[in-house]
């Protein structure tokens, strides 16, 4: 966990070094669904590309006590994830974006598995996964503000442990601008 918190603050710190030519090229906001958690988004040449750090719940909204490997995932846990994105203007207004990307994401959460169950451990064991991840969305910047709001979606692919395991997220949220040049 300790590492987990070490690596946010490196992204983040490179993610404010970067020069970029935007003038709000770092908001900060908040995801409500899956994950549940903060959002740090710092944009790059004019807004057209973004990288954004999210840490929040993994599997809080929906797979609480989701089927997993020879067991299954127990409670919520913690996520933590880097996309970098894409963003389009649509038609004329430039306050509605799409954009899309892609990134990784490292899951910490409590998995019980069969021999768990059985023996002692009922409460199951720590386990981390990693695999990359994607989503596409939709954000209108509200007029006469610095201030946004969001619809994506997107799936994680874990690869480690288990191949090919699939967690679909959808969220809505808001972010705020936070510095200009």
């Amino acid at each position: 966990m300790k590492k987990l918190v070490i690596l946010t603050a490196f992204l983040t710190a490179i993610a404010f070094q970067t020069q970029a030519q935007y003038e709000n090229n770092v908001a900060v906001g908040i995801k409500i669904g899956e994950p549940l958690g903060i959002n740090i988004r710092k944009y790059f040449q004019y807004g057209d590309k973004a990288f954004d750090v999210n840490f929040g719940t993994y599997g809080f909204l929906y797979g609480t006590n989701r089927d997993y490997r020879k067991g299954n995932y127990q409670k919520a846990g913690l996520m933590f994830q880097g996309l970098y994105s894409w963003h389009y203007s649509l038609g004329k207004n430039q306050g509605l974006k799409v954009y899309y990307g892609f990134g990784g994401q490292i899951n910490y959460r409590d998995y019980a598995s069969e021999e768990n169950i059985i023996g002692t451990r009922q409460d199951g064991e720590k386990h981390v996964s990693l695999g990359p991840a994607g989503n596409a969305g939709i954000e209108y910047d509200l007029p006469g503000n610095d201030v946004g709001v969001f619809l994506d979606g997107g799936v994680y692919t874990e690869l480690i442990p288990d191949l090919l395991f699939l967690h679909p997220q959808i969220n809505a949220g808001i972010r705020v601008n936070l510095v200009r040049r």
